[in-house]
């Protein structure tokens, strides 16, 4: 039987996250390697500084379950220390979708499955348009998740039967808020920006400012990830490859070096 990793940024009780662990032990060997509470916004960012310690590690619900303190890809790292031949790692179901190179690199959804993708790992992440009062509640958007756990599991088995497509490290999922009959998966390239970021000054109870980000969504390019999950309702899978640097862009450096 397949050996499955999923983890997550959202912690240990996220909808979206349970929903898909409950479908999945069914199929593969599940292992559920998560942080234990919210990590959002954290990319892929490790636990360097200081020990990671275990919270939770035990049987839970038919598959093995750990928690702990660090960020989401030390996950990835903890879950190859702990069990033996993992053939794929998913990273979700995340509470906001993570269209758009500005959002993958900020999550700590994507984060994980870019650890493992380059830990050599088929990776997956799976996210789902939120509210923004739904992004950082710990247990999701409290909404059905059947039709978006009925499509990542068909990815994931299909990657697990295929391998991952030639020349793609990791796949990049995103669901809009509402699955419905006519959401369409399409295959995506992803949008650079998604959102413009303002900052508010604020003064706390002592008159001393403080600053909070604002984002405010950007009307994303027809034919993008953004556009086609946020703006016609359909599903988005992007792929991603790690080795984005190619020949090409190595001899126009080494023109524009030339005296």
């Amino acid at each position: 039987m397949y050996k499955v990793c999923l983890t997550n940024d959202d912690g240990p009780r996220s909808e979206g996250m349970l929903k898909l662990a409950q479908i999945l032990n069914e199929v593969v060997e599940l292992i559920v390697v998560v942080p234990d509470g919210q990590r959002s916004a954290t990319g892929k960012s490790l636990t360097l500084k200081r020990p990671i310690r275990i919270t939770e590690k035990h049987e839970h619900n038919g598959y093995k379950f750990v928690s702990h303190d660090g960020a989401p890809a030390d996950s990835v790292i903890l879950a190859q220390a702990f069990y033996d031949n993992i053939d794929l790692v998913i990273s979700g179901i995340n509470s906001g979708a993570n269209v758009g190179y500005q959002s993958m690199l900020t999550s700590g959804t994507v984060g994980a499955a870019f650890e493992a993708a380059i830990r050599g790992l088929p990776a997956i992440a799976a996210s789902r348009e939120a509210s923004p009062s739904d992004w950082f509640e710990a247990t999701g958007s409290n909404s059905c998740f059947e039709k978006v756990c009925e499509v990542t599991i068909d990815l994931v088995m299909r990657v697990l039967k295929r391998g991952m497509p030639k020349g793609i490290d990791m796949l990049n999922l995103n669901f809009p808020r509402n699955v419905t009959e006519e959401s369409k998966l399409v295959v995506t390239k992803p949008t650079k920006v998604r959102m413009h970021n303002e900052v508010e000054e604020r003064k706390d109870p002592n008159g001393r400012p403080y600053y909070w980000y604002l984002g405010i969504e950007r009307n994303p390019l027809p034919n993008t990830d953004a556009h086609e999950v946020l703006i016609l309702g359909n599903i988005s899978l992007s792929p991603v490859v790690l080795d984005w640097i190619k020949d090409n862009e190595i001899k126009t450096l080494e023109d524009f070096m030339k005296d």
